[in-house]
């Protein structure tokens, strides 16, 4: 059964140490196969901080696949390397992270969106070249795999028009966003009979928490079942703080037995 971790808005430079090696031991002890980081590694794009982040994802127990977020471009106060060159630590410091955003085996294909904006810092927006890649890696996927997009911000500003639709009609199951601190978990129809799954998680381990604890998203995989597990700091540990069940009939997901 694949299992795919969820990581987001960690914000290296204004972390919380405890919390950040209690999500190592968290990660390791729950064994992902796969972990995705939806942006804001940092949380001014200062090269310390990238150090501090490619440190922490060289001690990740599963391969990683990352996008940056609008905290991790060349900040306002670098107007020339905001223009001309917004990403060039990001890519600089994750080097083959940077590269590698896609995930693909015979049961879950993973693809990273890069959402960020150097002019629409806070809505993000995806293009088209987006949506085009989306339709060439899954015209080679396997069609009972699950297929999972990940972007720093949530789609519903990332993507003009009805966002939703767009990626559930190309066949996109699960869709993995931060940008907002804050856990949503919930199940968007398409526009002709289909659905995705939208998972946001909060801060993994940084203390700008928006009245929610530190937390990261577990995905169980077993198509076409999929539960989504949601786990949260406790002060002491990581637990599970949600369970939601889903189960995918034709290209439509429904609710199945939701624990808590």
């Amino acid at each position: 059964m694949p299992v795919l971790a969820h990581l987001s808005d960690l914000h290296f430079g204004r972390t919380d140490a405890k919390v950040v090696e209690a999500l190592l031991d968290d990660l390791t002890q729950q064994r992902p196969d796969v972990i995705v980081i939806s942006g804001d590694l940092t949380q001014r794009a200062r090269s310390a901080q990238f150090a501090e982040a490619r440190a922490f994802l060289d001690r990740l127990p599963a391969p990683a696949l990352v996008v940056p977020g609008n905290h991790d471009l060349s900040p306002l106060h670098s107007p020339l390397n905001r223009l001309f060159r917004p990403r060039a630590k990001f890519q600089r410091h994750m080097a083959d992270h940077a590269e590698r955003q896609i995930w693909q085996d015979d049961q879950m294909v993973v693809i990273g969106l890069d959402s960020t904006r150097h002019l629409r810092w806070t809505s993000g927006k995806l293009r088209s070249s987006h949506l085009d890649r989306i339709d060439t890696v899954l015209a080679g996927a396997d069609d009972t795999a699950c297929k999972v997009a990940f972007l720093h911000h949530p789609p519903a500003t990332a993507l003009s028009g009805h966002p939703f639709e767009v990626l559930a009609d190309r066949g996109i199951d699960l869709v993995l966003a931060g940008h907002v601190h804050k856990v949503r978990v919930e199940l968007i129809a398409g526009a002709h009979h289909s659905s995705c799954i939208l998972a946001q998680a909060s801060t993994a381990c940084s203390t700008r928490l928006r009245d929610e604890a530190n937390g990261y998203g577990l995905i169980h995989i077993t198509m076409p079942d999929m539960v989504v597990e949601m786990r949260g700091w406790t002060g002491q540990a990581f637990h599970t703080v949600h369970r939601h069940a889903f189960r995918k009939s034709g290209s439509h997901w429904r609710h199945g037995t939701h624990l808590a």
